[in-house]
C-alpha cells in the first residue's frame, strides 16, 4: 500500500557518547605514595602546576560537537580529562570523563552528545591530578567557552571529526523502511561518531518538528552495516517504530550476550528519551538484544533509550512477545531470502506511566523476501502480530494479523520500496511465514 510521501527511508547506526557523573578517578591508577605504586611518585608532589586549554568547539550540528583540547604540567599524569558542560555558564552540571593518561601532557578529544537544537552550550576542559599535601585528587581547569547548536535539519558535519562529507542517504533505501516526508531531502540533518567502536549514527529531521529519524551503524569484518533505524516522536519519549534486517549472513549470531546497559542515543535530543521504566512495566526492545550477537557493538545500540518503551512484563514482554522474538531469531533467513522487520507501537488511550505515555498496542511486521543470483527481488511474503499492552495468555499466534491492517491502525505506510505487484499481496497474507 503506497501513500504519497515525500521520501522513504531506512536504517542504520549505533549509540553514543555518555554523558552524567564524572567517572572515578581512582580507577585507573593507585593513588601516589600508596603499594605497589608501578612508579606513580612515591609521595611526590607536582612540581609545576598543571594548565589546561579548553579547545574551541568543531563539527556542530543540532544535537552535538567535538571538542578538542590540552593539558601540559601535570608531572604524574592525567587521573582523569574531560569536559563540563551546561546552558549555563555559571552552572555546568554535566560532564563527559575519558580515560586517564600518564603522560605530563597531550591533547584530548570530547564528543558532546544528545544536545538542544538552537541552544547555546557553555563548557570548560579539566583535568584531574594527585595533590600530595592534601592528599586528594583535585581537579584543573580550562577557560569556559561556547558554542550554539545548529537548527535541526540544518545540515552539520560529521561529528566525530571525520573529515568526509557524509550525506547519510544511502541508509535510508531499506526495503522495510516506512514512507517519511523529510525536511531535509539532500542528506541527513546530522551525523556522528560514537564513543565506543567503529560505530555512527545519523539522523534526520521530518516535516513533523516532533519526530526525528535516526540510523545505527556498526563495523563487522571490515564491513559497515546498518543496525537500525527508528522514528522518535518528542511527545511520547519514545519511538513509533523500529526498522530493520534479520540474516544470518550478515547478522551472525556469536553469543556476545547482553553486552550494553540502557543509555541515552546520541543521534536524538536527550530531552526526547525517556530513562527509566514504570512500576510493573520493563523496557521493551524493539530490536531485541539477541538479534544483534555479530559483536558487542552492534549489542550496544540495542540498550539505547531510543530502542524501548514501556511494556508490561508478565504475561507479556516476558513470555509471548518473547516467543515471538525468539522464531523471529530462528528463521532469520541464508542465502538469497532476506527477513525485513517492523516493530512499533499505538496510542490509543490517554495512559501515563510515571508522567510517560504508554503504548497501547504493540506490533511487529514481517515480511521474507527472495531474490535471484542479479540481486533483483522474486518472491515476497507477508504477515504481522499485533497485541495489546498487557498480560496475556496462550502463544502469540493470537495475535497474528495483515500488515495492511497494522498500516490502516498506525497511518504509516511500510515496505515502500518493495516492487508493488510483490509488495501489495504480501502485505494482504495473514497467515505465519513460517
Amino acid at each position: 500500500m503506497k501513500k504519497s510521501f515525500l521520501l522513504a527511508i531506512a536504517a542504520v547506526f549505533v549509540l553514543a557518547c555518555s554523558s552524567g557523573s564524572k567517572a572515578d578517578p581512582d580507577i585507573p591508577f593507585i593513588k601516589p605514595g600508596s603499594q605497589g605504586g608501578q612508579g606513580s611518585g612515591q609521595g611526590q608532589q607536582e612540581t609545576t602546576t598543571p594548565k589546561v586549554a579548553t579547545g574551541q568547539a568543531a563539527d556542530i550540528t543540532s544535537v552535538g560537537a567535538l571538542i578538542e583540547s590540552s593539558y601540559s604540567g601535570a608531572s604524574q599524569g592525567a587521573y582523569d580529562r574531560g569536559v563540563y558542560y551546561g546552558t549555563k555558564a555559571d552552572a555546568l552540571d554535566r560532564s563527559i570523563a575519558l580515560s586517564s593518561s600518564k603522560a605530563k601532557e597531550g591533547s584530548f578529544r570530547t564528543q558532546l552528545s544528545s544536545l538542544e537544537p538552537e541552544t547555546q552550550y557553555y563548557y570548560k576542559a579539566y583535568i584531574t591530578v594527585w595533590d600530595e599535601p592534601g592528599k586528594k585528587y583535585v581537579d584543573v581547569y580550562g577557560e569556559v567557552k561556547s558554542f550554539t547548536t545548529k537548527e535541526a535539519g540544518n545540515g552539520g558535519g560529521q561529528g566525530g571529526g571525520g573529515s568526509t562529507t557524509v550525506t547519510g542517504l544511502q541508509y535510508l533505501g531499506g526495503y522495510e523502511i516506512p514512507a517519511i516526508a523529510l525536511q531535509n531531502t539532500q542528506s541527513c540533518s546530522g551525523s556522528g561518531n560514537e564513543t565506543y567502536g567503529n560505530t555512527k549514527w545519523y539522523n534526520y529531521t521530518t516535516t513533523n518538528s516532533n519526530q526525528m529519524v535516526v540510523t545505527h551503524t556498526y563495523a563487522y569484518n571490515s564491513k559497515q552495516y546498518r543496525n537500525y533505524t527508528c522514528l522518535v516522536d518528542k511527545t511520547k519519549k519514545a519511538p513509533l517504530w523500529s526498522a530493520f534486517v534479520m540474516h544470518k549472513g550478515a547478522y551472525p549470531d556469536n553469543n556476545m550476550g547482553r553486552t550494553g546497559s540502557w543509555t541515552v542515543d546520541p543521534g536524538i535530543p536527550a530531552s526526547w528519551q525517556q530513562e527509566s521504566s514504570g512500576s510493573g512495566y520493563s523496557r521493551g526492545h524493539f530490536v531485541a538484544s539477541n538479534y544483534r550477537q555479530a559483536n558487542s557493538d552492534a549489542n550496544k545500540q540495542t540498550f539505547y533509550n531510543t530502542n524501548q518503551a514501556l511494556q508490561e512484563q508478565n504475561g507479556f514482554n516476558g513470555t509471548l512477545w518473547a516467543k515471538l522474538e525468539q522464531d523471529v531469531v530462528s528463521h532469520a533467513p541464508t542465502g538469497r531470502d532476506t527477513l525485513y522487520v517492523v516493530v512499533g507501537i499505538l496510542y490509543e488511550n490517554s495512559k501515563t506511566i510515571g508522567g510517560v505515555p504508554c503504548p497501547s498496542h504493540f506490533y511487529k511486521c514481517l515480511m521474507k523476501c527472495s531474490f535471484n543470483e542479479s540481486g533483483a527481488m522474486t518472491a515476497a511474503r507477508g504477515c504481522a502480530y499485533l497485541f495489546t499492552n498487557e498480560a496475556h495468555s496462550g502463544s502469540y499466534s493470537q495475535g497474528l494479523t495483515s500488515i495492511d491492517a497494522i498500516e490502516q491502525r498506525s497511518g504509516w505506510d511500510f515496505f515502500v520500496n518493495v516492487p508493488s505487484a510483490l509488495q501489495d499481496t504480501a502485505e494482504a497474507q495473514s497467515s505465519e511465514i513460517w
